[in-house]
Formats: structure tokens, C-alpha cells, sequence
């Protein structure tokens, strides 16, 4: 199996990682890419070890999310052996912010 990213979550994603580099430091951001690669290996091996994405079940595609850190987490769908990866999002925003996000 293979990753895509969408251009969606690599600018989210980007903009993360400046974030943390920003309030944290280079070190701080280096980790939370250090925990993406973990979690990515993991779904790319096991692509049904991500939870159902409770707020997106309404949709055609099957999307399910992994948790990297306490704020942020993965979100994607397979088809055949692509794992596409639809976003990275900040749980501290509004859950329905994620609905339009992935309109």
C-alpha cells in the first residue's frame, strides 16, 4: 500500500509544523513529525486500525482518523491500495469546521 496526501493536508499539515516550530521550537516540531511517521507506518501496514470518523459517517467514502498528539490527528480513506490522507486537523477547532473542510 501507498500514501497520497492531498494538497489540502499538506498545507495543513506545513502549517502545523510551522506552528510548532514557532511556539516550540525546531525540537518540538521534529517530535510531532517524528509521531505523523509512527502513525502513518502503522495505517499504511494495518489501514483498518483508524477509528471511523464519527463526524464524517454521512459521506460516501469511508473516512477514518488516528490521533498524532493530543491536538492533532490524520484524517483519510483507502481506495484499493492508495491510503489518501484528506487532512490534518487541530481537534480544537469546531467539529463542524471539519465537515466543510472536507466538502
Amino acid at each position: 500500500m501507498k500514501a497520497e496526501v492531498s494538497k489540502r493536508a499538506q498545507r495543513q499539515w506545513l502549517r502545523a509544523l510551522v506552528y510548532y516550530n514557532e511556539m516550540g521550537g525546531e525540537r518540538a516540531a521534529a517530535k510531532l513529525h517524528q509521531k505523523y511517521l509512527q502513525k502513518l507506518k502503522r495505517v499504511l501496514k494495518y489501514p483498518e486500525s483508524g477509528s471511523p470518523e464519527s463526524l464524517l459517517q454521512d459521506r460516501k467514502i469511508r473516512y477514518r482518523s488516528v490521533i498524532i498528539n493530543d491536538y492533532y490527528k490524520m484524517v483519510y480513506y483507502v481506495k484499493g491500495d492508495v491510503l489518501r490522507i484528506a487532512a490534518f486537523w487541530d481537534m480544537r477547532m469546531h467539529p463542524d469546521n471539519l465537515r466543510k473542510t472536507l466538502e
